[in-house]
């Protein structure tokens, strides 16, 4: 089971992300329209090398849109099992972030959007979460967390520049355990288990803050 440890997006924050990608970045396109156009091209052209399409940028859909958490790559039944009872201890509270920045990573070949400012409660919930995963006996990188959506793939430095940054508000208040499933359609993230994030304080304080956990 390929897996991870993730943020999801509302359905809302989903579409706008969405629309400032194809605003911001019109000359990309999803991938299974660089398919086509392919298709198309080897029509026309017995010679039209068949991956070319696919050497192009293309944009990730708006259903794929999520922030990693930790990344554990396949796991075994005995370590699920593990992972689950392990993450069912998580304690960390909801929070609130922005992406307003985007960035360009050579080596995975990814254009992101990003929040300017990690939010102290995602930097704690990405390390509880690489603590319970190497608990449950996963190895995962202990690289420096830097929270991103990716929103095109196979991007190099000749992409554009996105035309302006984005500027999408995201509420958090659940992680979730991924699948990470490939498919001739392309790559899938179904959600396996949720968790909610609940404020860490006192019924009367909530009261006084005005704070449910609903």
């Amino acid at each position: 089971m390929r897996s991870f440890i993730g943020l999801d997006l509302s359905t809302t924050e989903k579409l706008a992300l969405d629309s400032w990608r194809q605003q911001a970045l019109p000359e990309v396109m999803p991938r299974q329209w660089l398919k086509n156009s392919a298709t198309a091209s080897r029509k026309h052209s017995r010679h039209q090398n068949d991956n070319q399409g696919l050497a192009m940028p293309y944009a990730v859909p708006a259903a794929n849109f999520h922030i990693t958490l930790c990344f554990l790559g396949e796991i075994s039944h005995r370590q699920h099992e593990a992972l689950i009872y392990e993450l069912d201890q998580l304690i960390s509270e909801p929070f609130s972030l922005t992406l307003d920045t985007t960035g360009l990573w050579n080596g995975p070949k990814i254009l992101f959007a990003a929040p300017k400012d990690t939010p102290k409660a995602l930097s704690e919930l990405a390390k509880f979460s690489r603590k319970a995963a190497r608990k449950a006996a996963i190895e995962v990188e202990n690289r420096e967390y830097k929270p991103h959506v990716t929103m095109v793939r196979k991007a190099t430095s000749t992409l554009p520049l996105p035309l302006y940054s984005p500027n999408i508000d995201m509420h958090v208040s659940a992680f979730h355990l991924f699948e990470s499933i490939s498919t001739p359609q392309g790559v899938t993230y179904p959600i396996r288990q949720s968790w909610p994030l609940k404020h860490n304080m006192s019924v009367r304080e909530k009261l006084r803050r005005g704070i449910t956990d609903e």
